[in-house]
C-alpha cells in the first residue's frame, strides 16, 4: 500500500528545511512505526505548496491559500496513478469538500477521521488545537460532518506551530521526557484535556493541530499519572493513516455522488 501525505503548506524555517524537508511529519511517522502501525504501508511526504504568510499568520486569508494548494496537490496525487490514498495535516481542514470531488482515490482528513474514530469509541468527545480562531473552524467543521451532538468543546493551547516544531528539533523523540520546556507545553495540554474530563464528562480526547501531536506520549503519560487511565487520548493524524488503511483494504472510496463534479454522469433528479 502507498500512501501520499500532503502537508499544509510549505514554509522554510518554519514546518520545512532545504536540507531535511518536513522535520516534522518525519517525526510523527517514525512514532507510527515504532509502534507498528506503518507495517506494509509505504508513505511518501509531498513537498507542500510554499506560502508567503509570516511565521505567526493564521487569518482566513491564509487558510483560504492553503486550501488551493492542497486540493491542487491532492488532484495531482490522484491522477498519478501512483498511490493507493491520499492523508493530509491541516487541523483545520482547508478544501475538505473540494478535496474529496477531485480526488478518485481514497482522502483521509486528520480531525475527520479523528472524530468519527471518537464517535465510535464513545459519547463524548473535545479537541485539542492552537488558537481561537482554529478553534472556531474546527467547531464549524465537526458540525457540517454531523457530530456536533458529540462535542463537547474545542480548547486550545496558545503555543503557535513555530514554538512546537521549534521544541521538535530542539528535542530528538528519546530527550524529550525529561525535557523541561516539552513537560511544561504537555502539563499545558493535559490540564486542558482534565477540564474537559470533569467538566464536561467526555471519553475520548483529540489532538488536532499536527505539531502538537509530536507529543502525543507525553500527553498519554500525564493523563495516566492524573488516573485517567480510561481516556482514549486520540492523535488526528494517526486517525487519518487508519483511516485510509482501512479504505483502501476495504477497497473503498469517498462516494461521487456525495462529492459530485460536473463529470458526475448519472446525476440525480433533485437534491
Amino acid at each position: 500500500m502507498r500512501i501520499i501525505d500532503i502537508p499544509p503548506y510549505q514554509r522554510a524555517g518554519v514546518n520545512y528545511d532545504p536540507a531535511e524537508g518536513h522535520f516534522m511529519m518525519k517525526d510523527l511517522l517514525d512514532s507510527l512505526r515504532v509502534k507498528g502501525q506503518l507495517n506494509g504501508v509505504e508513505i511518501d511526504i509531498d513537498e507542500g505548496e510554499p506560502t508567503p504568510h509570516g511565521a505567526e499568520s493564521r487569518d482566513e486569508v491564509v487558510f483560504a491559500n492553503i486550501a488551493v494548494g492542497i486540493v491542487n496537490r491532492i488532484k495531482a496525487a490522484s491522477d498519478s496513478g501512483k498511490y493507493d490514498a491520499v492523508i493530509t495535516q491541516a487541523g483545520i481542514e482547508p478544501g475538505f469538500l473540494a478535496a474529496r470531488m477531485v480526488s478518485k482515490i481514497p482522502v483521509a482528513y486528520p480531525v475527520h477521521s479523528a472524530v468519527h474514530m471518537a464517535s465510535m469509541l464513545g459519547e463524548k468527545f473535545c479537541v485539542l488545537t492552537t488558537t481561537d480562531a482554529q478553534a472556531m473552524t474546527v467547531r464549524r467543521n465537526v458540525q457540517a460532518y454531523g457530530l456536533n451532538h458529540k462535542l463537547t468543546s474545542v480548547r486550545y493551547v496558545s503555543r503557535s506551530s513555530t514554538f512546537t516544531m521549534a521544541l521538535v528539533r530542539k528535542y530528538p523523540k528519546a530527550q524529550r521526557k525529561n525535557a523541561p520546556e516539552v513537560k511544561e507545553f504537555a502539563s499545558a495540554i493535559v490540564n486542558q484535556f482534565i477540564r474537559a474530563i470533569e467538566d464536561e464528562g467526555v471519553d475520548s480526547v483529540i489532538i488536532g493541530s499536527p505539531h502538537q501531536q509530536c507529543f502525543l506520549d507525553e500527553v498519554r503519560e500525564g493523563l495516566d499519572i492524573a488516573g485517567y487511565q480510561e481516556i482514549n487520548l486520540i492523535g488526528a493524524f494517526p486517525a487519518a493513516v487508519e483511516m485510509a488503511k482501512a479504505m483502501v483494504n476495504m477497497k473503498l472510496v469517498q462516494s461521487p455522488r456525495a462529492y459530485p463534479s460536473d463529470l458526475l454522469k448519472a446525476k440525480p433528479a433533485f437534491r
